[in-house]
């Protein structure tokens, strides 16, 4: 059998470096939490949240036109995708590149069938934001009860 010996410093140490690992994430990432993945794609922030008739999202899309932005819905699920495009010549002259240039695609699964043909979307200063609409048939109903006296 092996004796560990006790060492509150090695818990306090990997607790700072995990600390560490945090703030320059957070401090030193200069595109404002954007980031892109293995494969080029860039991850887009999105909002998203349930009212009683629909889902609502919001993301962030700046410098992107409504021709630049590609929805897809099903009644399950909902798709947001595009793809922010350099704006310059990027062969040469660079001394720092902080703009997120890449293929985006968000795609979500909700809980209750939406109805797809009933989504709308809206675009305003860089914010899209979408209204999915829950499915009629999947909408909690009142039933009136019909009583008849004897």
């Amino acid at each position: 059998m092996t004796i560990a010996r006790f060492s509150p410093l090695g818990d306090v140490v990997s607790l700072r470096e995990a600390m560490d690992r945090l703030f320059e994430d957070s401090v030193s990432r200069p595109n404002g939490g954007w980031s892109t993945v293995a494969a080029g794609q860039v991850v887009v922030p999105v909002d998203l949240w349930e009212t009683k008739d629909a889902y609502q999202v919001r993301a962030d899309l700046p410098g992107l036109t409504p021709d630049d932005i590609e929805i897809n819905a099903t009644a399950e699920n909902f798709t947001i995708s595009g793809e922010f495009k350099p704006t310059t010549d990027m062969t040469s002259g660079w001394l720092r590149h902080e703009r997120r240039i890449g293929k985006f695609a968000r795609s979500f699964t909700v809980p209750v069938q939406i109805d797809p043909t009933k989504v709308e979307a809206k675009f305003t200063n860089g914010v899209l934001e979408l209204v999915l609409p829950k499915a009629e048939n999947v909408k909690p109903r009142t039933i009136k009860i019909n009583a008849f006296a004897k």
